[in-house]
């Protein structure tokens, strides 16, 4: 004597979940790299910002302010950032700092290399001296 069971779809949740889970788990796996560029870009904000201000003092070089920006991600950005690069422009009026960098990826695609880039700029600091308004002073 068989058993036959109501609804004729024996096993088909068992089916549809080995079906679906591949699907959550790439949706999983594309919010935690999402995270992981995120995370990455932040640090190469960060770290261009750090060169900056090193390249902001009178006397400063070229040279301090990469030289910082790449000490900063190699601190910071040990595993989030890899192949880091800083490129820096100390001119007499203005600082700019350039970190790009790969972000670690996490889904076996190939040819998925996700690179992120930031860059910060400011003023160089410099001396000055007052100036007496004409026809006003001590």
């Amino acid at each position: 004597m068989q058993l036959h069971l109501p609804g004729g779809d024996t096993g088909s949740e068992s089916v549809g979940l080995a079906v679906l889970f591949p699907i959550v788990l790439l949706l999983i796996l594309s919010a935690v790299q999402g995270g992981l560029w995120w995370h990455a870009h932040a640090v190469a904000a960060q770290a261009a910002q750090a060169g900056v201000d090193a390249g902001r003092p009178v006397g400063a070089t070229t040279t301090i302010a990469a030289e910082t920006a790449r000490s900063f991600t190699t601190r910071a950005g040990s595993g989030v950032l890899t192949d880091p690069a800083a490129q820096a422009t100390v001119t007499a009026e203005t600082v700019q700092v350039t970190v790009s960098g790969t972000v670690p990826r996490l889904l076996p695609i190939p040819g998925l290399d996700i690179h992120t880039e930031a860059s910060a700029q400011a003023s160089k600091e410099r001396f000055t001296v007052p100036t007496l308004a004409a026809g006003g002073g001590p």
